[in-house]
C-alpha cells in the first residue's frame, strides 16, 4: 500500500517523529515544560518547513546547521508558547512531570524485608515510605515506582504523593541496613536522594488476598482501572491499596500503593522486549470483572493518555534513581507507548487464557481468533 503523498511526505513524517522524540528527551532538560503531543508535533512540523525555505535560499547549507536551526526553532517555539500562557493567566503551569523536594528530619524504621526501604518524617511534619538508590548502574527500582506512580495518577486514579526526599546518611543509617533483595552498592557518607511515598497513617494496608472485603462500587471501579494498568505495564507483582477517608471527598477511598513490580518487576530489558503476551502477575481484582464493560472505558482512556508529561517527569528524576543511563530511559518510554497500543489486544489474550475467570467471552473474541484485525481496534 502507498503511503499517502508519496515517499517524500513519509520521510516526512518520520523526521517530524524524529524531532518529536529528541522533544521529549531533551526539552524538559532545559526547564521548559513539554507542550501537549498535538502541539508538539506541529511544533516540530513548523522547525522542519522553516529549515526546508532555507534550503531552497541557500542550497548548500551544513548538516550541523540544519539541526542547530531545527533545535533552535524548537526550543523558541515552547518557549513562546509559555510565554503567551503566561500572558493570558499571570502565571506558568508547567507538566505534572514536576518533583517537589523535601528534607528528612527523623528517620523511623526500615520498611519490609527488602534493603533500601525505609520510613522518615520530613520537615513538613508527614512520613515518607523512601526507596534508597543503590548506587549500581543497574538501578531502576526508584525510576520504575515514580514512573508507574505518576501514570495512575494521569488515569485518574488515586496514589500516594511522591517528592525527592534528600535523607543524610547518617540519618538513614544505611550502614546498618543488612536486609537482602537489591544489590547495593559501596555506603557512602552524602546525603542521598531517595524516591519518596506519603505514608497514611490512618489507613490500613491491602494486599490482593483481602479483595473479598467488601468495597464500595467507586473504590471496585478505581481497581479495575488499576487492573488495567498492571496489564499495560506488565506488573509481576500484586496490586496493593490501602483504604482510608479522605477529608476532600468525604468518602472511603482506595488509594493504590507498592509499583515494585513494575515494569516487569523492575526488569527494563525484559519489558522493553515484551509482546502483549508477555505474563502478568494474577491479581484478585481479575475475578470480579463480570462484563467488558468494566474495563472497556479504562482501556479507552489508558489508550489515549497523553504521554508527555510522564517524559517530562522521567528526565526530571536524578539519574541515580536509574543508573545514569539516559537511553536505557528512553527505550523503557517508547515501549510503554508500544504497549499502549497493544493494550486492548492483551486483554483479550488474557481474557482467553482465563485470566479473567468470570468474565464471558465478548462476541467479537471469534473474529479475533481467526485473525480479523478490525477486533483489534474495537
Amino acid at each position: 500500500m502507498m503511503f499517502p503523498g508519496g515517499v517524500e511526505r513519509a520521510l516526512g513524517v518520520t523526521e517530524a517523529s524524529e524531532w518529536f522524540d529528541w522533544m521529549r528527551r531533551q526539552i524538559s532538560c532545559g526547564g521548559i515544560a513539554l507542550p501537549r503531543e498535538e502541539a508538539a508535533v506541529c511544533i516540530a512540523e513548523h522547525a522542519l518547513r522553516l529549515r526546508d525555505r532555507i534550503r531552497s535560499t541557500y542550497r548548500h547549507l551544513p548538516a550541523s546547521l540544519g539541526e542547530r536551526l531545527i533545535e533552535s526553532v524548537i526550543v523558541y517555539q515552547c518557549w513562546k508558547l509559555y510565554k503567551e500562557q503566561y500572558a493570558k493567566t499571570g502565571h506558568i503551569t508547567l507538566g505534572t512531570g514536576t518533583l517537589s523536594t523535601i528534607e528528612a528530619e527523623r528517620y523511623i524504621r526500615p520498611v519490609g524485608d527488602v534493603w533500601g526501604y525505609h520510613l522518615v518524617e520530613g520537615h513538613d511534619g508527614l512520613r515518607y515510605i523512601v526507596t534508597v538508590p543503590t548506587g549500581l548502574s543497574s538501578e531502576t527500582a526508584p525510576a520504575s515506582e515514580v514512573i508507574c506512580n505518576r501514570l495512575l495518577r494521569v488515569m485518574g486514579l488515586i496514589v500516594p504523593d511522591v517528592k525527592v526526599v534528600i535523607v543524610n546518611a547518617a540519618l538513614l543509617k544505611r550502614d546498618r541496613d543488612t536486609r537482602l533483595g537489591r544489590g547495593h552498592g559501596i555506603v557512602t557518607r552524602a546525603p542521598e536522594l531517595c524516591a519518596g511515598f506519603r505514608q497514611n497513617e490512618s489507613s490500613p494496608l491491602f494486599t490482593s488476598a483481602h479483595e473479598r472485603q467488601p468495597l464500595t462500587g467507586r473504590n471496585l471501579r478505581d481497581l479495575m482501572g488499576a487492573l488495567v494498568f498492571d496489564i499495560w505495564t506488565l506488573n509481576i507483582s500484586s496490586r496493593r491499596w490501602t483504604a482510608g477517608f479522605d477529608d476532600a471527598t468525604g468518602r472511603i477511598e482506595c488509594m493504590l500503593a507498592g509499583n515494585s513490580g513494575g515494569f516487569h518487576g523492575g526488569d527494563w530489558a525484559g519489558f522493553i522486549g515484551s509482546t502483549y503476551k508477555s505474563q502478568v502477575a494474577p491479581q484478585a481484582v481479575a475475578s470480579r470483572v463480570k462484563g467488558w464493560s468494566q474495563l472497556d472505558p479504562w482501556l479507552r482512556k489508558a489508550s489515549a493518555l497523553d504521554l508527555n508529561s510522564i517524559w517530562e517527569l522521567a528526565f526530571q528524576m536524578p539519574e541515580a534513581w536509574y543508573g545514569g543511563c539516559r537511553p536505557a530511559l528512553a527505550a523503557l518510554l517508547e515501549s510503554l507507548g508500544r504497549r499502549q497500543w497493544d493494550l486492548s489486544r492483551a486483554t483479550l489474550h488474557f481474557l482467553r487464557l482465563g485470566y479473567l475467570p468470570s468474565l464471558k467471552k465478548p462476541s467479537f473474541l471469534s473474529a479475533l481468533d481467526a485473525g480479523d484485525s478490525k477486533s483489534l481496534s474495537a
